[in-house]
């Protein structure tokens, strides 16, 4: 498998969030997946399903809670793929 480098992962993040808030406006790092982009637990769910077939992984539901912002997101991300 190629590795896949934080900004490659980061990118694809960025997609796949605008997809579930489209309205939301320029999203980065610090921008905050519930305070920021209005995320119920919905489309948490809808977005997931996206990130495990995009990234060919499994996301563990009990490492949402670690998640604030998209850099914490794309962080277990590429952690999950490294480890898979």
């Amino acid at each position: 498998m190629t590795p896949t480098t934080y900004d490659t992962i980061f990118q694809q993040v960025i997609v796949l969030l605008q997809k579930y808030a489209p309205e939301s406006g320029p999203i980065n790092e610090e921008t905050e997946l519930v305070n920021d982009l209005g995320f119920d637990s919905l489309k948490v769910m809808e977005m997931l399903n996206d990130v495990e077939d995009t990234f060919d992984i499994t996301y563990p539901l009990n490492s949402l809670s670690d998640l604030l912002t998209v850099k914490d997101f794309t962080e277990q991300i590429q952690f999950h793929v490294e480890n898979s």
